[in-house]
């Protein structure tokens, strides 16, 4: 029953965290009500600013999220 539960938690876990990297602005309210619970909980400070961070996030120029845009000369990918 355990394992049932380790394999449906790294599922889910990896569900969100492609669909960040495919569709940001999605998860971006996610994050925005992570940060309304931790406010609520009083959680650390790095914490909440950590979070704050990832709701805030925009993407840079149509790039997806890529990482590497416009270093070196080279656009994403």
């Amino acid at each position: 029953m355990i394992e049932v539960l380790i394999v449906g938690v790294l599922v889910v876990a990896c569900g969100l965290y492609w669909l960040g990297r495919l569709a940001p602005s999605v998860t971006r309210g996610l994050w925005r009500g992570t940060g309304r619970v931790l406010d609520v909980v009083h959680a650390p400070v790095p914490v909440r600013q950590a979070v704050a961070g990832r709701a805030g996030s925009t993407s840079a120029g149509g790039c997806g999220g890529c990482k590497g845009c416009g270093k070196d000369g080279g656009g994403c990918h």
